[in-house]
């Protein structure tokens, strides 16, 4: 299991830092840069962090990122992660070598369909000059009636394909707390979550465990609020299901006065 431990020495304006956890390095790599290209030496990328500004239509974003070895040895590139499966990494085929003072590109594609908001995700570069991690930020403009289209067509897509290693895998065997982390957490309580997701702790609905059933179990057709039943195509079994209502009426329920569903968007 990766632990953090981060040892701050004093010494004038100097600190040693002595190893970073993944949520370290996704936050560096998000709102420092900078900081994270100081430490990708001896290969460095012209740009840690890129951004775009989508138009009405788009639905994958393509971003490139340059790699120069600056070393007089060659550059070992062992592997690429994207976050998540909506960001994939083009690159040529791995192990990918990068020799001394040589130069390489690599393509990152973000699908942004059924999104909008600003979109923030992170490719991971694990290569023998050390971790590097690169985000992209994808400003996604306003389009209900498209997202409302492609969650019609199919909302039980992020179950499927690539977004499984997301939305699909790390439910296996989780109840409760647990559950509700990788299953629910994952959006409504993301430092970045997209703004079509509703916000758990700023709901206008009161709620109990009736509500909670319908939603995890059915979802909502029309909307992007998939059905997580196995029954219904989603990942979950009754058990589960079951801990996950009880853990959403204890720790989640609000009582409110009615006034409209939270799920239904701005």
């Amino acid at each position: 299991m990766m632990t953090t431990l981060v040892q701050l020495r004093a010494c004038g304006n100097k600190v040693r830092l002595a190893s970073y956890s993944w949520m370290i390095l996704i936050l560096a790599a998000l709102y420092c840069p900078a900081a994270l290209q100081a430490t990708a030496q001896p290969l460095v990328w012209d740009a840690i962090s890129k951004e775009y500004a989508a138009k009405l239509g788009e639905t994958n974003i393509y971003f490139t990122f340059t790699a120069t070895n600056l070393s007089s040895e060659e550059v070992l590139i062992r592997a690429v992660r994207g976050s998540c499966g909506c960001t994939i990494p083009k690159l040529p085929a791995l192990p990918w070598r990068i020799g001394p003072g040589a130069s390489g590109q690599m393509e990152v594609l973000v699908d942004i369909r059924g999104k909008r908001g600003n979109l923030s995700k992170v490719v991971s570069v694990d290569s023998s000059a050390g971790l590097s991690l690169l985000a992209v930020n994808v400003k996604i403009p306003e389009n209900r009636e498209l997202n409302l289209q492609l969650a019609k067509a199919d909302r039980q897509a992020v179950f499927k394909n690539e977004c499984a290693t997301c939305h699909v895998y790390p439910t296996f065997g989780k109840t409760g707390e647990a559950l509700y982390t990788a299953a629910c957490g994952i959006c409504h309580e993301s430092d970045h979550r997209a703004s079509m997701v509703p916000d758990f702790k700023a709901l206008l609905k009161p709620t109990d465990a009736n509500y909670w059933e319908t939603w995890v179990r059915k979802g909502k057709e029309g909307s992007l609020m998939p059905a997580f039943a196995r029954s219904e195509g989603g990942p979950l079994d009754d058990a589960q299901i079951k801990s996950l209502v009880e853990y959403l009426t204890k720790h989640v329920s609000k009582e409110l006065l009615d006034l409209g569903n939270p799920f239904a968007g701005p």
